[in-house]
């Protein structure tokens, strides 16, 4: 049985809140917050009586994966069986129950938490993914303690809650068990971001990922400087391993686009847009022609279409019922978050075929910005300050899930954090 490692910071802080109610962590990547809480739940799962214990979190439900995985990575031999996710663990020794619990950030959410019933052990990770009525609902039906955690990535709700005696704020800096490798990594980053200008992203990187702070980026985020072609030859395509679909749908309508990429990984484990395709006021049929083209030019081996919205189940079922092999796929967390978290891949592993689809699709990439988290609305309705244009989001964000693909379904692509 391997050794748990507990983080004494940690430990004294959940010693010091026992008799808290809500008790809140914010950290800087790899502070280490939720194993560490994981671990605090899983003596209360071992040492107290016939306790209910619920985790919830927004994750993709591809595969037995995040925090559901990391428990049993802890604590797999003490008294419990592992089954599935699906199925609450129960300790055979106390009679204390845990249930993993997905909760899709959309319309349901907030009827989900008011109906869901009592626990006595509630944990919300990564809280700021949530609005204010769902969590609210979850706190009144919650009987003993709740645990929030969250990274600083944009302002929210969280500030009603905090209290001197129920936060705690870590940094990379408070675990031990990173490797020399991030450890240096961290070293380089705030040793560029001291020095850079604030508003940069450079800065905005040592401030949040490592600082654990807030910060707000300023301009343009991606430019022809980070952004990267190349001119792949027949050969060199046809060479392409793992090539994927993913459709990122909506309205098609004003600002809005109905993106689609095409890509593959090349010998050197990097990304290649191949192709793209990125249109409003357009048929739904015409993008499902589009998708049945590439299938069959290319060897793909995987479709995946984004079903967090109506419009994307709706696209999903049609593809389905015509016929086209199709996977869904769930994204989670905040839009912004899960762009940023693959800057470096971006900007460093994946390269674009020089054509002319590809051309206007990273037209819009160049527009993106922090500006549209500001307004705090669904992201498909978002308009700049001004309130006259919309920040456009729809071809990043649909590259990006490409990215998050090849990195839980294949392996590619992953940082020193990952692998």
């Amino acid at each position: 049985m391997k050794r748990i490692q507990i983080i004494e910071k940690y430990a004294d802080f959940f010693n010091d809140t026992k008799k808290e109610p809500l008790v809140i962590l914010q950290g800087s990547r790899r502070s280490g917050k939720t194993y560490q809480i994981l671990i605090d739940l899983g003596l209360t799962f071992n040492l107290q009586k016939n306790k209910i214990i619920q985790i919830f979190s927004e994750r993709p439900e591809q595969k037995e994966s995040g925090l559901f995985r990391d428990f049993n990575d802890i604590w797999q031999g003490f008294n419990y069986e592992q089954h599935s996710s699906r199925t609450p663990l129960i300790n055979k020794k106390s009679g204390s129950q845990i249930k993993f619990i997905n909760i899709p950030n959309n319309v349901s959410a907030f009827d989900y938490a008011k109906n869901i019933g009592k626990a006595n052990i509630r944990f919300l990770n990564e809280c700021n993914v949530f609005d204010k009525k769902t969590v609210e609902n979850l706190i009144i039906s919650n009987t003993e303690k709740m645990y929030l955690d969250f990274n600083p990535i944009a302002k929210f709700w969280i500030d009603d809650y905090i209290t001197k005696s129920n936060f705690l704020k870590t940094t990379w800096k408070d675990n031990p068990f990173l490797s020399e490798a991030q450890k240096q990594t961290f070293r380089d980053w705030t040793k560029l971001g001291k020095s850079a200008e604030v508003g940069s992203y450079n800065y905005w990187r040592w401030q949040v990922l490592c600082e654990g702070n807030y910060s707000e980026l300023v301009g343009s985020i991606f430019t022809t400087e980070n952004i990267h072609f190349t001119k792949l030859t027949e050969k060199e395509i046809g060479e392409l391993q793992y090539i994927i679909i993913f459709a990122d749908p909506s309205k098609a309508t004003g600002h809005d686009y109905f993106a689609l990429a095409l890509t593959g990984i090349n010998e050197d484990g990097n990304m290649i847009l191949i192709d793209s395709f990125s249109e409003n006021k357009i048929h739904r049929k015409l993008i499902a022609d589009q998708i049945k083209s590439w299938q069959k030019q290319y060897d793909v081996d995987r479709t995946f279409i984004e079903t967090n919205g109506e419009i994307g189940k709706g696209f999903y079922n049609d593809c389905i019922n015509s016929g086209i092999p199709v996977s869904g796929w769930y994204s989670r967390n905040n839009k912004f978050e899960r762009i940023m978290a693959n800057y470096e891949t971006i900007t460093s592993k994946v390269f674009f075929q020089d054509n002319a689809n590809n051309r206007k699709f990273v037209k819009q990439i160049y527009r993106f910005r922090q500006d549209a988290e500001k307004k705090n609305i669904p992201d498909d309705n978002i308009d700049c300050l001004n309130n006259k244009e919309k920040i456009p989001d729809d071809n990043i964000d649909c590259l990006n899930n490409c990215i998050i693909a090849y990195k839980s379904q294949y392996g590619f692509l992953g940082t020193i954090f990952e692998n």
